[in-house]
């Protein structure tokens, strides 16, 4: 395994136990909607669309120095 997956498989599982111990249910407004949803499940939520974006400029940049080089 390469060593930035500890850190890696360390945050996640911040992450879990974060969002378990967040059971509450919040109401989300966004302009017209609104619903309700775990806050567990909120942050989960959102740390998955972060993982995504990180993942998507880390292609981006390696994509970018392939065709530099």
């Amino acid at each position: 395994m390469n060593w930035r997956t500890y850190p890696t498989l360390l945050l996640l599982l911040l992450l879990g136990v974060f969002a378990v111990q967040n059971t509450t249910v919040l109401t989300v407004s966004f302009l017209f909607w609104s619903f309700k949803i775990s806050q567990a499940l909120l942050i989960a939520l959102c740390g998955a669309v972060g993982l995504i974006i990180g993942l998507w400029f880390n292609v981006s940049l390696r994509v970018r120095r392939r065709k530099s080089s």
